[in-house]
Parts: C-alpha cells; sequence; structure tokens
C-alpha cells in the first residue's frame, strides 16, 4: 500500500495522533452531502498504547468497525523534500526518487518508506520537481498496527501538508489563487495554491496564543503575522510568476481571529472570509483540534 493510495466509499474518517490526544472526524462520502461532518471528537491520550485504546473505544462506541479510514503520520516522523523529478518512467518512480534521496534521510534508506507528488511546472523551471516523502518502515508499520488494531480499515497514509487541499474552497479556487491560513495553539500554517495546486506551504511560531496577547493599545503580534504573510506571498508572486493572490481563507473561527482578519482586512487587499464546512443543516459542526483529520476524512470525495 503506497502512502498516497486511495478508493472509493460511502463514509470516511480521518485521524490524526497528536502528542496527547487523538483527533478523529467522520464525513459522509456518499451522494447525499459529501463532505457532510458527521461526528469529530478530541480524545486526550498519550502514548500509542493510551491512543490506540482510546481510538478503540471510539470506534467501538459509534459502531465503526471497517470503516475506512486515512491515518495523518505526524510531522516528527517523515520528512518531505523537493528535488528535480528522474527521467524515469512512473513505474520507476519510486526506487529513483529514493535512490535521490539517500544522502539525505539519516537512516539506511533500504529500510525507509518512501512515496512522492509531482509540483507544479512554472515559466522560470521548467524542469518538473517532486516532493519525497520519506519515513522509518518501522514507524510506519506502527501505524499500520495501530489501524489495524482498532478495527477500521486503513485506505491511506497521508500527511498534514496535503491534507488542506481536499477542502472545498481550495477545490473552489481553479484558475486563482490562494492562501490558506491555519492556526493551532502556538503555530501557523499557510498554504498557498493556485488552480488549486500546492505551491507554498510554510510554518511559523505564531498561534492563537499568541494572537490572545494582542490589545487595542498593543498590536504587535498581528504585525509579526502580517509580516509572515507578506514573506510568504511575495516569494509566491516572485518565483513563480503567475499573479498575485485575491483570497485569503483562515480557520479557525474564533473571537481572535476574527479581530485579525478585520485587522488584516484594513491593511491588505485580500478577499478574506473563514472556512466554511458544510451547506447542509444535518452536518454537525467540527471540533478545532480535528481540522487536520477533517481534512483527510476528505480525501477523494467528490464535494
Amino acid at each position: 500500500m503506497g502512502l498516497f493510495s486511495t478508493a472509493n466509499k460511502e463514509s470516511q474518517i480521518g485521524i490524526d495522533f497528536l502528542p496527547d490526544s487523538v483527533a478523529v472526524a467522520q464525513v459522509q462520502t456518499g451522494r447525499n452531502n459529501p463532505g457532510g461532518i458527521i461526528r469529530s471528537e478530541f480524545v486526550s491520550a498519550a502514548g500509542q498504547e493510551a491512543q490506540v485504546e482510546a481510538l478503540t473505544e471510539w470506534v467501538s462506541r459509534n459502531g465503526l468497525h471497517k470503516t475506512p479510514c486515512v491515518c495523518l503520520v505526524a510531522g516528527d516522523d517523515c520528512d518531505v523534500y523537493q528535488v528535480e523529478r528522474p527521467e524515469v518512467e512512473d513505474a520507476e518512480m519510486i526506487p529513483a526518487v529514493t535512490w535521490k534521496i539517500k544522502d539525505l534521510i539519516n537512516f539506511d534508506v533500504t529500510h525507509a518508506v518512501v512515496d512522492s507528488y509531482p509540483m507544479p511546472v512554472w515559466s522560470k523551471n521548467k524542469q518538473q520537481q517532486v516532493r519525497v516523502v520519506a519515513a522509518r518502515e518501522a514507524v510506519i508499520s506502527s501505524y499500520v498496527d495501530s489501524i489495524n488494531a482498532t478495527a477500521l480499515a486503513l485506505d491511506a497514509l497521508d500527511i498534514h501538508e496535503l491534507v488542506p487541499s481536499n477542502l472545498h474552497a481550495v477545490q473552489q479556487s481553479a484558475e486563482k489563487s490562494l492562501a490558506l491560513l491555519t492556526l493551532n495553539a502556538g503555530n501557523g500554517l499557510l498554504s498557498v495554491y493556485h488552480d488549486t495546486d500546492l505551491y507554498v506551504s510554510r510554518d511559523f511560531m505564531i498561534g492563537i496564543e499568541q494572537l490572545e496577547t494582542a490589545s487595542s493599545e498593543d498590536e504587535s503580534v498581528f504585525d509579526a503575522l502580517l509580516l509572515e504573510l507578506q514573506r510568504s506571498l511575495d516569494y509566491f508572486e516572485s518565483f513563480y510568476d503567475i499573479g498575485a493572490v485575491t483570497d485569503l481563507r483562515i480557520f479557525p473561527q474564533l473571537k481572535i481571529t476574527e479581530k485579525m482578519a478585520m485587522y488584516l482586512q484594513n491593511l491588505t487587499n485580500f478577499d478574506i472570509d473563514f472556512i466554511a464546512f458544510a451547506d447542509d443543516d444535518n452536518s454537525q459542526g467540527l471540533e478545532q483540534q480535528c481540522f487536520h483529520a477533517y481534512c483527510a476524512a476528505l480525501r477523494g470525495v467528490n464535494l
């Protein structure tokens, strides 16, 4: 099974193993309200054994045995590299990119699980680039064993950097450039898309906790966030030369992020809005910590 395999399903679960908890989200995948949130939950548990036990109990409690799922591999458990695409047939791609990164990883490449995905071609660089994801075989086996122990049906492993591409807002951004700003407690992630392709993904150490320190007298944290946005977007515009970002979408929607959005709106020309999750009143809300689990659950869903 490749890291990025996929299949057709009627319902799907996304799972995100975090340092002290498990975030889970289940979405509808059929014709009736595809992408609608059936349930999401943030379960406190630290350590693999405790997390598997908590997830198993959640699966049993909700009667979700054998439900297809997509599990996220933690950022600390994998490495991502960008290299020139080897001039080989698709069937030979994995061995070729594995050879390319053998001197970049800090363990024996013969014990690595490797997959890749293409990067867009742009006017300044006609040489196709690929992103290569590498993880220790033992680590991937641990994820597979953990999911199997819960009686869920593992459909694919994925990474945090890629799954926001599954969002409806991104899928609707054909022929234009869109920036997606997602904030956790202590950090943020800016993803820049053009015509639904991911061009830029950048972490920075400003999160909700830092934003909460802003006051009407001291809005320096908003200035710092704006600077991070401008640096990333200036890079995107100058390096790729495909136009300016026009739309900014934000998650989560809280009082402090609404205040931040108003601040940004006064100083930029973006069309700023917050990520919406469903148009159907039957859909449930999304737990804030389950954002990436939800994005993973959307994999392959025709929104």
